[in-house]
């Protein structure tokens, strides 16, 4: 090299510092377990409140949340939820740690990853963790078990087996976020 010329700065990676964001989906049938009604219930607090009674009690659906993370950490950690994707080019997709998926492939239409415009979802979720919920009396959607998605089963009328569903939630992101050796959470 020339004397006294610097080599290139390193690429910072943006989801260094960055608070991890999760997203649900904005839809309402009887097969979304989780969107933005009650997913607080779940991820804060570790239970199952079913979005429609949420909309009955007249909660507020917001656009996003921030919560505490406070389960396997010696320190609270901030996350971000919402149902609305960041657009294309954003940098906030160096955010993205999980998603709760609805079935419809149309979901991941403006998603940036290889494929996922057309519905091929490979790399999607080897860059996201993709999560699948269902009440054990459901069948299994067939498209959803053609994706790597997590599937976590709820008891439709039992309530003390949500906490089981809630550890896995989180001892599944975090060996994925291990995985990819991630700054986030």
């Amino acid at each position: 090299g020339r004397p006294g010329a610097s080599a290139p700065a390193p690429r910072k990676d943006p989801s260094v510092g960055a608070m991890p964001l999760i997203i649900v989906p904005a839809g309402y049938g009887s097969r979304v377990l989780f969107n933005m009604y009650n997913v607080a219930e779940f991820v804060a607090n570790e239970k199952l409140v079913t979005w429609d009674s949420c909309h009955k009690e007249g909660q507020k659906k917001h656009s996003s949340l921030i919560f505490k993370r406070r389960y396997k950490r010696d320190r609270s950690v901030k996350y971000e939820v919402t149902d609305k994707a960041p657009h294309k080019g954003s940098q906030d997709w160096a955010r993205v740690v999980a998603v709760f998926v609805s079935g419809k492939e149309w979901q991941f239409k403006d998603w940036p990853f290889r494929g996922a415009e057309e519905g091929d979802l490979v790399e999607t979720f080897q860059k996201v963790r993709g999560f699948h919920t269902m009440y054990d009396t459901d069948k299994m959607d067939p498209i959803i078990a053609t994706w790597n998605v997590e599937t976590l089963r709820f008891q439709k009328n039992v309530r003390h087996g949500d906490r089981a569903q809630f550890e896995q939630f989180w001892n599944e992101l975090d060996k994925f976020l291990d995985w990819r050796r991630s700054h986030l959470a």
